[in-house]
């Protein structure tokens, strides 16, 4: 996927606005909204040695149920990048967005995914405002389904398929609901989850700081 505008036009595939990244084979998923701190997260996991999908647009083939990611630089904000602790010099200015650089996967020194990968977890994520340290607990299928479906770019033009799909995804991933204002100790919390893909805690986690 190279162009997400004509994707939306033509692709067969579930479009959703998320970021997502890779380890050991899973993809793990970050729908949600412009602002809510997607390409941040995504780049902190890059830096925790994860691989680059993308951080803006997944498109989820729905009878495989892999995701591939529109090819792009992550974007960042000076806060972003400052808060991650890359060297601005690192990345340039972005074409689409005046107050924002933009690094490749190479530049953090990760690799790029492009190949596509079984999704493992979705993970929601929204701000704290007032914890020192990430919170990450599990949530239910239907709030998958529901975060995924509202982060979707096309489910009117694929209809019934896109429901399916949507659906098929919140049913064979685990959920999660991550509180957090600190970007690495939110990616160091992520990290830990994956050995526990197929026994996800009963009570909510509390990460420790990022060391």
């Amino acid at each position: 996927m190279h162009s997400l505008a004509s994707a939306i036009e033509e692709s067969a595939d579930l479009l959703l606005h998320a970021g997502a990244v890779e380890r050991a084979g899973q993809a793990v998923l970050f729908p949600g909204e412009s602002g809510v701190g997607k390409s941040t997260l995504t780049a902190a996991c890059l830096i925790r040695g994860f691989g680059y999908i993308t951080d803006e647009a997944v498109a989820l083939d729905p009878d495989t149920g892999r995701v591939t990611g529109l090819a792009r630089p992550l974007m960042l904000t000076p806060w972003s990048t400052e808060a991650l602790g890359l060297d601005p010099a690192l990345g340039g200015w972005s074409d689409e967005s005046a107050d924002k650089l933009a690094f490749t996967a190479q530049s953090i020194g990760a690799r790029a995914v492009t190949e596509p990968v079984a999704v493992g977890h979705v993970v929601l994520v929204r701000r704290s405002g007032a914890r020192s340290n990430p919170v990450i607990e599990p949530v239910a299928a239907g709030e998958v389904l529901a975060a995924v479906l509202a982060a979707s770019f096309n489910h009117y033009r694929l209809g019934e398929r896109a429901w399916e799909a949507a659906a098929r995804l919140s049913t064979q991933v685990q959920g999660w609901r991550l509180d957090a204002d600190e970007p690495v100790a939110a990616a160091d919390a992520i990290l830990r989850l994956l050995p526990q893909r197929l026994e996800a805690p009963t009570t909510a986690v509390e990460a420790s700081p990022a060391l």
